[in-house]
């Protein structure tokens, strides 16, 4: 992990977020770059465009002092840019967040994006940082650590990864096991079903053959009995107090269902936990 990217949009939850890059960052001695964008309201006549540029100069002035500042308090409470292991920055800039995520993963070595799922001052705050998780779930294809405003502090210590049994998951679970030990952390594979299943050959299978990949890595596999996979998900979650849920998006499979809602609705244990998305890659 050499780069990771924390939007922020100086709320509550977007500190939650911060947090969790922080601790991720001393880790592995990462480079966090913070990110602020602005937008220009569309405009119809040279008096508004006038009155609009004057808003905009306005919002990258203001927003440009706060940047300096959080970056300021890491240096001072976590060491950034010195003995704190880790180095930050920040980029703001007049555009659309998912184009600027999209390019700076593509282009410029950011390996992964964290930030809040949910707003820290009102309702209109977190419509829109909902909306911009979503969007940048669908549109980024770079794996995304979505913390929520309840969040325990950060301390990986047991990594949730929910399961279909297929070749995809082992790919992605090769990420998950070298992400995991980076902080000492067991893996708990979990598969949830609506019946018990009596022919143990396909979970066993899978199990053996990702326990050879992964010689000297602690993993245990477990069936969850649940009618709704994010329920079942959530109850095993709380049960084992885990630290992160992770899951594998893709356009088919166990977890379809989940990203084919909107994303206060599939993940209704956002509220109180940590998720990381990766993307099925071709």
């Amino acid at each position: 992990m050499k780069k990771i990217l924390c939007p922020t949009d100086f709320s509550n939850t977007a500190a939650k977020a911060l947090d969790y890059a922080v601790y991720i960052a001393k880790k592995t001695n990462a480079h966090i770059s913070l990110l602020h964008v602005v937008h220009l309201p569309i405009v119809d006549t040279s008096e508004t465009a006038l009155v609009a540029s004057e808003l905009l100069g306005e919002q990258l002035r203001d927003a440009g002092e706060k940047l300096k500042v959080m970056v300021r308090q890491m240096e001072e409470r976590y060491g950034a840019n010195g003995a704190g292991g880790f180095t930050c920055d920040y980029i703001l800039k007049e555009a659309l967040l998912t184009d600027i995520a999209e390019h700076l993963t593509k282009n410029e070595g950011y390996e992964l994006i964290v930030m809040g799922t949910t707003g820290g001052g009102s309702a209109l705050e977190e419509l829109l940082i909902g909306s911009n998780t979503e969007a940048m779930l669908e549109e980024v294809k770079s794996p995304l650590l979505a913390v929520p405003a309840k969040a325990s502090p950060p301390d990986f210590t047991k990594i949730v990864y929910a399961t279909d049994y297929t070749p995809e998951d082992k790919t992605a679970l090769e990420k998950v096991i070298a992400f995991a030990a980076i902080f000492g952390a067991c893996v708990d594979l979990v598969h949830v079903t609506k019946e018990a299943t009596v022919d143990k050959t396909v979970s066993s299978t899978f199990y053996d053959e990702v326990q050879r990949a992964n010689p000297g890595t602690e993993l245990c596999l477990n069936e969850v009995v649940s009618r709704h996979p994010d329920e079942g998900l959530k109850e095993y979650f709380a049960r084992e107090n885990a630290s992160l849920l992770t899951v594998l998006r893709r356009k088919k499979g166990f977890f379809a269902e989940l990203f084919t809602q909107r994303l206060a609705d599939r993940l209704t244990y956002q509220a109180e936990v940590p998720l990381l998305v990766l993307h099925e890659t071709k």
